[in-house]
């Protein structure tokens, strides 16, 4: 009597992986071969910039293909630094950090997951996604029919836009745990480090930097980002989530570096002598004194005695500041800003359902600007300063929906899991709320600028996954067990103390 042997699902399963696994490792090894020989090529016909840049490709992939995260890690590093690419070289390197790792890791996250490498499971994608897809698609459909330069118009969006949306998908595909979420923390620290310093030294010692970063050195601060708004957004989240990890770090240096790293993020918000990012960091800065009243308290008593004593050492930041705020120039600089936001909502009114057409805005806003209150129209063709009225006027009321709509539907679910957060870990209610200080930020800076720099979409992007990432596991009672709500009683004692 013969017996039949019946394989399990769960077998079947594991040697399809296996299969699966074997060839996406044989679809490296080829891509690699053929990387290598192209390589060889380049150097031969004397390109050898690109076939350096093509050799670090081959374990780069190897690399990511096992820890994808690293893609949103290495473009947090990198992309502050190649946002000025004057040579065809540093044009290259832009190309593959901005415009090629985040879809490429998109890409691999999926492969893996279609072929049952990936053994953790892809979190499912719902209502927001679906109104990013909205907003792609209508502003694809905007430029094609409405752009006077379709491919160049695409270029930019995909840069703008596209790009930094698969940020947030390799963080929402992976669902990082609270390990991975805390790889972060260097990251912020050299994030916030490195453009706080960049910054001082523009105002006390400019000569030492390229003059790419000095465009604006002397009346705003904006490190290597272009601009002093997303200056602002960017060192609000290094510094807050340094700040976190400071009350999380076991070590005494380390932790110490986080809180200076703060602290200069706290300075720099200072001298970028922007009137929105002021606004911006005292609310940012109620908001820590609502999560950690003790913490901030002290800092207050040790520090603002010292801002006193070193009064005259900034007296020349202090006098413009005060210029910034009250002088005539100030007032008029902000009011000649009104006949352009009275064009965007002109052109809204006419047409109010798909706009004007993406990037737009700078084609038609003249012929629709006109007087408001006793403010006459000055005839001068000023750009947009508000990215919100941008958008309903070149992209109606679809493209305003769209676009934040991922934002709204995250914050309606925060507000209804954040009382049942913990309090007392690093994957906690306090950085929920952190992370919405620095989405407060970038929504208070984006109502005094047009959001035009790559890195400013990009941080709006990898905030909201992160959000997302934390709502989306308390939302299920099933992925509850991926966040660790047991904690050495060291660091609840540490935390009582200091909140």
């Amino acid at each position: 009597m013969s017996t039949i042997s019946s394989i399990s699902p769960q077998e079947n399963k594991l040697k399809n992986a296996a299969k699966s696994g074997l060839i996406l490792n044989w679809l490296i090894i080829l891509m690699a071969s053929s990387i290598g020989i192209v390589a060889a090529y380049l150097i031969v016909k004397g390109e050898w910039q690109i076939a350096f840049s093509l050799a670090l490709s081959i374990p780069g992939l190897i690399i990511l293909h096992k820890y994808p995260f690293l893609g949103v890690i290495i473009w947090l590093i990198l992309t502050p630094f190649l946002l000025h690419t004057d040579t065809g070289a540093e044009r290259r390197v832009y190309w593959i950090i901005h415009r090629g790792l985040p879809p490429l890791t998109v890409i691999l996250i999926f492969l893996k997951s279609a072929l049952y490498i990936e053994r953790r499971k892809m979190p499912k994608l719902g209502m927001p996604e679906l109104l990013m897809a909205g907003y792609v698609v209508a502003s694809l459909l905007s430029i094609y029919f409405q752009s006077s330069d379709p491919l160049a118009t695409a270029y930019r969006y995909y840069d703008r836009v596209i790009s930094p949306m698969c940020l947030y998908l390799i963080i929402r595909l992976l669902a990082p745990n609270q390990k991975e979420m805390q790889w972060l923390i260097p990251v912020a620290f050299f994030l916030s480090m490195t453009q706080s310093i960049i910054g001082i030294v523009a105002w006390f010692a400019p000569h030492y930097l390229p003059n790419d970063w000095l465009d604006k050195a002397g009346s705003r601060t904006v490190g290597t980002l272009i601009n002093t708004s997303v200056f602002t957004t960017a060192i609000t989240f290094s510094g807050l989530l340094s700040l976190q990890g400071a009350f999380f770090s076991n070590s005494r240096i380390f932790r110490n570096s986080l809180i200076v790293a703060f602290l200069l993020s706290i300075y720099s918000i200072f001298i970028a002598f922007s009137r929105a990012g002021w606004l911006a960091g005292i609310l940012v800065i109620l908001g820590l004194l609502y999560l950690y009243p003790k913490f901030m308290l002290k800092l207050g008593l040790l520090f603002i005695p010292l801002a006193f004593i070193l009064a005259g050492v900034f007296a020349d930041q202090i006098y413009w500041a005060r210029e910034r705020l009250l002088s005539e120039r100030a007032e008029n600089s902000a009011l000649s800003r009104l006949p352009v936001f009275y064009a965007a909502y002109r052109m809204f009114q006419i047409k109010p359902i798909f706009g004007w057409g993406y990037d737009n805005f700078d084609e038609f806003d003249r012929r629709y600007q006109g007087r408001v209150a006793d403010l006459a129209n000055d005839n001068k063709d000023h750009a947009s300063h508000n990215t919100y009225l941008t958008i309903i006027a070149e992209q109606g009321i679809v493209g305003l929906i769209t676009f934040l709509g991922p934002a709204i539907w995250w914050l309606i679910y925060t507000l209804k899991i954040l009382p049942g957060l913990p309090k007392y870990t690093f994957w906690s209610s306090k950085l929920l709320i952190i992370l919405w200080l620095v989405i407060l930020t970038q929504f208070i800076n984006n109502n005094f600028m047009n959001l035009l720099v790559v890195f400013g979409h990009g941080i709006w992007w990898v905030v909201l996954g992160l959000i997302a990432n934390i709502v989306h596991a308390y939302r299920l009672p099933a992925d509850a067990g991926k966040i660790e709500t047991r904690i050495p009683s060291a660091w609840i004692f540490r935390m009582s103390n200091e909140t």
